[in-house]
């Protein structure tokens, strides 16, 4: 075994502390500024849930419904059908002849009175036929008056007199009816009125029976004349619902264009015939008011009252279903639903009908209410949950 040496110095020996092993280690410091916010967002979070809870289990179900703001007619409506406008006078004026259009007089919207020219035809060949027949009308005219006067001398018989009569009658005949053709040339408005559709240009050939060859669904009509003083709804009535319509039924009509004007009539016609298929019966309906707003073919509403409501004031009621009416502390109301609550309002009920009475104070219409409030015990301000 070697010797240590001599130049060599001792090591030193490490210190016992030094080497001892630390057990507890330390730990990282946490921000209190988080551990604060985090308890407040938990008590929020506690209070959220608190009236959240409060509010639901606390709260009354309801169901809601509507202060209605409507029309007098509106309240009196009986019966409501829906039709459209027509005209009890409506022709399509066609021509008797085929020929081809050499003046149109009319377009859409013209207004012509009865015995008005609307178009004339190419007449040329037809006034070639009339003088040729007017030629030998006058050739059975002469022959006619020296057939006569031989007869008279006793030198013809009575054979050729007869044969020259006949000639000069069929002679006068085929004058006559040229002339009727002549007159077809000319079409005139067979009474005062409105055209409401052109369907032939100038240069155009027309016949009665549409274009030749072509044929056409309204028989070759030129224009279509309306009379705008024959305007009436005409509306299909349900057949278990005839029963509540009298002579002369008041009615008030709205049309689908113009739904903020109403105007007024009465039950017309119904027509003595029934749909089998539908189950309904055509009505006419009369308008009253009529104005040029009132074209045919639009739709119409037409709402049937008890009673007229012609020259009457035009106004506009509340009305409320008869359950939401209840009575809280001696007075009658209705509970308004308001921020979540319900709030008791006192009203001044008028007349009702078909479950929905009149209110003539207290509501002006569009608000909230409480439905069924009758059968409810609510008191003022009572927490309520609308009903889903």
């Amino acid at each position: 075994m070697e010797a240590p040496r001599a130049n060599e110095a001792p090591r030193p020996i490490p210190e016992l502390a030094s080497l001892r092993i630390r057990r507890d280690t330390e730990r990282p410091k946490r921000p209190i500024g988080w551990l604060l916010l985090g308890s407040v967002g938990a008590v929020a979070v506690a209070v959220v849930a608190y009236f959240a809870l409060s509010s639901t289990f606390g709260a009354v179900t309801v169901e809601k419904t509507t202060a209605s703001l409507v029309t007098q007619g509106q309240v009196l409506t009986m019966l409501s059908v829906t039709g459209y406008v027509e005209a009890e006078t409506r022709a399509d004026i066609s021509p008797k002849i085929t020929s081809r259009v050499t003046d149109l007089r009319v377009t859409e919207g013209s207004r012509v009175k009865k015995g008005d020219v609307l178009a004339r035809l190419d007449h040329t060949d037809l006034d070639a036929q009339l003088h040729e027949a007017q030629a030998a009308w006058d050739n059975a005219q002469a022959d006619l008056k020296r057939k006569r006067a031989l007869f008279e001398q006793a030198l013809a018989t009575q054979s050729d007199l007869d044969a020259a009569v006949a000639a000069e009658s069929s002679t006068r005949a085929r004058v006559n009816y040229v002339k009727a053709l002549l007159d077809y040339t000319v079409l005139r408005a067979p009474f005062n009125g409105v055209v409401v559709a052109k369907r032939a240009h100038v240069g155009e050939a027309v016949s009665p029976f549409g274009s030749p060859g072509q044929g056409s669904s309204n028989g070759g009509a030129i224009v279509t004349l309306v009379d705008f003083s024959t305007l009436y709804v005409g509306a299909d009535v349900n057949a278990g619902n005839l029963s509540h319509l009298g002579a002369n039924q008041p009615a008030e009509i709205v049309l689908d264009a113009y739904p903020d004007r109403v105007y007024h009539g009465a039950l017309r016609q119904v027509i003595p015939s029934a749909d089998r298929a539908k189950g309904t019966v055509k009505v006419k309906v009369g308008i009253s008011d009529p104005d040029d707003n009132i074209l045919p073919d639009l739709s119409a509403r037409v709402n049937f009252t008890s009673e007229p409501t012609q020259g009457k004031e035009t106004k506009s009621s509340v009305q409320v279903p008869r359950s939401a009416l209840t009575t809280l502390a001696g007075k009658t109301g209705v509970f308004v639903i308001q921020e979540g609550r319900a709030v008791f309002r006192p009203v001044t009920p008028g007349r009702g009908s078909e479950g929905m009475v009149e209110i003539q104070q207290g509501l002006v219409g569009g608000e909230t209410l409480v439905g069924g409030a009758s059968s409810l015990a609510l008191s003022d301000g009572q927490k309520v949950r609308i009903k889903e």
